[in-house]
């Protein structure tokens, strides 16, 4: 079963203007590794006096999937717009430097998460991918820790400075009324299982259940699932809070597909048992075939014209604002 991660989308957001338009290097799951070419370095950059070498240079866009053919051929296209991309990159490199410390350990970890999620591999297997391409486990979570730092820097210097009206909104709902129609009913759900193997004694059924029921009390009383689910789940969707995502009725198995029927947005199940062991389950949404009114979406909505403009203003931050806080020479 595919798990999707709760993502929200002020976070979601802000990745994509940082992902999409800075051009940063990024955190190597299999593809990138290091460049043997043969190439007669030269100092084709230089920011604040750091300088960047034909040899950066190609091993900055085979890091980020380009190929750069000509790493010593200033009037190449790809030469340049990798240059472009690189000097960005250090600059941004050195800005974040104001915004260290602010990230927390637990979102890194999170940030892991997703990226083993996005990529379809355990974490066992990202220490051995990583391993093989010569990079230390420190090493790739003080580029994620980097990579967080950016999306923070963005959202204060870009992000945050972008306003988007109800009008405009509005405007963007009757423009687009495909893009908030549900053709079926479906529910979204986040749960914590208790598992149990094939073969279960009575004394392990009875055992799983005692725990199963605790958990469930502790989230009844008011304990954040998300944790609880972190700390008590068997299944794999503990790294994302519990979170599995959409279903539409006949995805999931009947035993909770009959919990769910009787349950309200924001209920928590008794424990639901079934070959698997006993589910916990919270009903996070319910949607029904229709159009979804403006209410429902308006937030998702102004996220992405948000997006949308900051991805406008991010390239004129970064040739205004940006550049006059660094000396930057190209000798491309």
């Amino acid at each position: 079963m595919l798990y999707r991660i709760k993502d929200s989308g002020r976070r979601a957001s802000v990745r994509a203007i940082a992902l999409g338009l800075v051009a940063a290097v990024a955190i190597p799951i299999a593809s990138a590794r290091p460049v043997r070419a043969q190439v007669v370095d030269q100092v084709a950059a230089s920011v604040d006096g750091d300088p960047i070498t034909s040899h950066d240079l190609q091993t900055f866009a085979t890091t980020n999937g380009a190929t750069v053919k000509a790493p010593n051929d200033p009037s190449n296209p790809t030469t340049k717009a990798a240059l472009k991309a690189l000097i960005t990159e250090r600059m941004l490199e050195s800005q974040v430097k104001k915004y260290q410390g602010d990230i927390q350990d637990a979102q890194v970890d999170a940030y892991i998460a997703n990226l083993e999620q996005q990529n379809g591999v355990s974490d066992a297997q990202l220490r051995a991918q990583i391993a093989q391409q010569g990079i230390s486990y420190d090493q790739f979570r003080a580029h994620a820790r980097m990579e967080l730092e950016k999306m923070d820097m963005i959202d204060k210097e870009v992000r945050e400075k972008v306003t988007i009206t109800p009008d405009q909104i509005k405007a963007y709902y009757d423009a687009h009324p495909n893009e908030f129609k549900v053709t079926t009913d479906r529910f979204r759900l986040a749960q914590i299982l208790i598992a149990t193997p094939a073969g279960a004694s009575s004394a392990d059924l009875a055992a799983a259940k005692a725990k199963a029921d605790d958990v469930r009390a502790q989230a009844a009383k008011g304990a954040d699932f998300a944790k609880l689910a972190a700390k008590y789940s068997d299944d794999q969707s503990r790294n994302q809070g519990g979170e599995l995502g959409y279903f539409s009725r006949g995805d999931v198995l009947d035993p909770i597909q009959n919990a769910i029927d009787g349950m309200k947005v924001g209920d928590i199940s008794e424990p639901v048992q079934t070959p698997h062991g006993f589910h916990i389950l919270k009903l996070e949404a319910r949607e029904t075939a229709g159009e979804k009114p403006l209410s429902e979406v308006s937030e998702n909505i102004q996220n992405k014209l948000m997006t949308v403009e900051a991805q406008q203003r991010f390239g004129s931050w970064v040739q205004t604002d940006l550049v006059k806080q660094h000396y930057v020479e190209s000798n491309y």
